[in-house]
């Protein structure tokens, strides 16, 4: 099998887009409610598993991870920024796309097909992915200008370096600003992206990586 870069339409398209919106997050130079709610099948692709509990499909806010060289350091500055801004208000935001470009969208740092999101319950996808530890995950590129279809090997993590980082991250997006948290940390799902398809109605299932 010949090994292909990864697609550009993959790199354009869901990296540098999502980069993209973080970048007008910290400029707010535009609406940023409505970029938001524009690029919502972006943020939170549908993430398919098989298994015990039937066929399963569920939206999850998804982000890039950091290579695994790098992850230790950014727990570390996730601690110290949580721990500095917890409580303050809309201030943290502008950290948090800081952090985001710094250590996310830094093509350096950051693994582009490494996703990872947590499990708010251990329901379907968690039942399904412990068994069969594969997910396919589904991209409408918005409004409506192709899709991709990603196969990936699916981790689950309770504890260790991807349940911290994932949490951490959550954390600082939804509790540091408000100093309080709604819920405890849960399991973090690792999606490892194997196999990237076209779904476009132009290519119909071209499968485009590896």
């Amino acid at each position: 099998m010949t090994t292909r870069a990864i697609p550009d339409i993959y790199m354009k398209e869901f990296y540098y887009a999502r980069k993209s919106l973080v970048e007008k997050m910290l400029t707010r130079t535009e609406n940023i409610e409505e970029l938001f709610r524009f690029a919502g099948p972006l943020l939170a692709p549908m993430v398919a598993t098989h298994g015990p509990a039937g066929i399963n499909v569920a939206p999850f806010m998804l982000t890039f991870t950091v290579k695994n060289e790098y992850l230790d350091q950014a727990i570390e500055h996730l601690k110290k920024i949580n721990n500095e801004l917890w409580g303050k208000g809309h201030i943290v935001y502008a950290t948090a796309a800081e952090f985001l470009l710094e250590w996310i969208y830094n093509i350096e740092r950051s693994d582009p097909l490494t996703l990872s999101t947590h499990l708010m319950t251990k329901g379907h996808t968690y039942t399904n992915i412990k068994a069969t530890k594969e997910a396919a995950i589904g991209i409408l590129i918005p409004p409506d200008r192709g899709a991709l279809e990603l196969r990936a090997i699916a981790e689950i993590h309770e504890e260790g370096p991807y349940y911290e980082f994932v949490n951490l991250l959550h954390d600082l997006m939804h509790a540091v600003p408000h100093g309080r948290r709604s819920h405890p940390w849960y399991p973090a799902l690792v999606l490892r992206v194997k196999e990237i398809y076209d779904n476009s109605y132009q290519s119909l299932g071209e499968r485009i990586y590896p």
